[in-house]
């Protein structure tokens, strides 16, 4: 953060002494100078600066007498004169103990100052100091807080429409508010979720209105960099590997990420493809898979989210959905075929589920150093069989698990 300062006065001495002494506070202050008043209105019809120290007798061009009443003169128009901008503070400035005495009582009126130069008498240092570092932390102070008004605690992605309205479901009791973003097409949504530990969560959300790797990896920029979230998150359905473990409605959390698309593909001699795929893996956020893991293993909330699913006619009230954390895979493609299932379960066996977004989302949070977690719900098997059927409940229970966990342990 840089302190913008014009000294507005016609003597260089003058100019040299306030220079050294404002510098000295600090390298963070840019200071220019304007020596007549003509001279200082051009600047300040560009400039927004945050302090201007104010010479009261000043020419008004160059080449003219200084004027008496030329700086007072000046401060009038910095009120009234629309096309200039008005800095935070003015400090003004003089010599002469008469103007002194007549005009400090204008300079606090307007909530200003007014200092007495003298090269006998230091004061004016110390005085001249003081208000610069004062006006130094109000700025500090100032921008913090524009910062934190348009700062988030959780983001959170959705790929689809569907997957989106639920989410915004399971939030209960959140109001959501629309909210754009500054030279971005996206409408995010936004609201506050209050916390066992007495905290207000601010989240913003957004649909990316498109399943794939590419949407999602814009958004979590976007995310990380405009909205400038601590920790970011993706929920939704997703297809699930079939074993005595894993079954529909389940919940997953991605402690890793596998893109299983990364690789090349060659012909052989008998004109057969041979797909030779690489592995490339993204680990989720260690603190973030820890709350997550803590949350699965609260009998509580498991049970009520179970409650609420079958309350919202979501699901038929039979076996439990159960909450763990796995390994996923993440490619390009719906895939409905247990032969490719079976394929990608030869480089590790302990995947659990497999979608198109959850590479993009992990690989963004690597290179930026950020947190992020995929949570999603089993919705099929990547078989033939699949349907539409599970969308709603696997949307809503994976957000349900979200808010549980922002509610409970943020």
């Amino acid at each position: 953060m840089t302190l913008n300062i014009l000294i507005i006065d016609d003597k260089e001495q003058k100019i040299d002494d306030l220079r050294r002494v404002i510098t000295s506070i600090s390298d963070d202050i840019d200071v220019e100078e304007a020596q007549t008043i003509v001279d200082a209105r051009e600047k300040m019809r560009e400039v927004s600066y945050d302090l201007v120290i104010l010479d009261m007798v000043i020419p008004e061009l160059e080449g003219d007498e200084p004027s008496r009443t030329g700086g007072s003169d000046y401060l009038t128009e910095i009120y009234e004169n629309p096309d200039i901008k008005r800095p935070l503070q003015v400090i003004g400035l003089t010599e002469y103990e008469e103007e002194f005495n007549q005009q400090k009582e204008e300079f606090r009126d307007r909530l200003w100052y007014l200092l007495f130069y003298s090269q006998r008498d230091q004061h004016w240092k110390k005085s001249l100091k003081t208000k610069v570092t004062q006006l130094m932390g109000m700025k500090r102070d100032f921008v913090q807080t524009l910062m934190e008004r348009d700062k988030y605690d959780v983001g959170i992605i959705c790929a689809l429409s569907e997957e989106f309205e639920q989410m915004q479901k399971a939030f209960e009791g959140c109001v959501w508010d629309d909210c754009r973003l500054s030279g971005l097409p996206f409408l995010f949504r936004t609201t506050t979720v209050p916390t066992a530990n007495l905290k207000d969560v601010k989240v913003i959300a957004v649909c990316a209105e498109r399943p794939g790797v590419c949407a999602t990896s814009i958004l979590a920029t976007v995310m990380y960099t405009v909205a400038r979230v601590d920790s970011l998150f993706m929920t939704g359905f997703t297809a699930g590997v079939e074993t005595e473990d894993v079954h529909f409605d389940d919940v997953v959390i991605a402690e890793s990420v596998v893109d299983y698309a990364t690789g090349r593909i060659e012909e052989d001699e008998a004109g057969e493809f041979n797909w030779l795929h690489e592995i490339h893996q993204v680990n989720a956020n260690s603190n973030l898979l820890s709350t997550a893991a803590s949350v699965t293993r609260d009998n509580c909330i498991c049970r009520d989210i179970n409650m609420e699913l079958v309350d919202k006619n979501l699901r038929e009230n039979r076996d439990n959905v159960q909450f763990r954390t796995a390994k996923t895979v993440c490619g390009p493609f719906v895939i409905a075929s247990g032969k490719i299932v079976e394929a990608l379960k030869e480089n590790d066996r302990k995947f659990q589920a497999l979608d198109m977004e959850g590479f993009g989302l992990y690989l963004t949070a690597h290179y930026l150093e950020r947190k992020a977690l995929w949570i999603k719900a089993v919705s099929d098997f990547a078989d033939g069989s699949k349907d539409n059927s599970r969308h709603k409940c696997c949307s809503y229970a994976s957000a349900a698990f979200l808010y549980q966990m922002i509610r409970t342990k943020f």
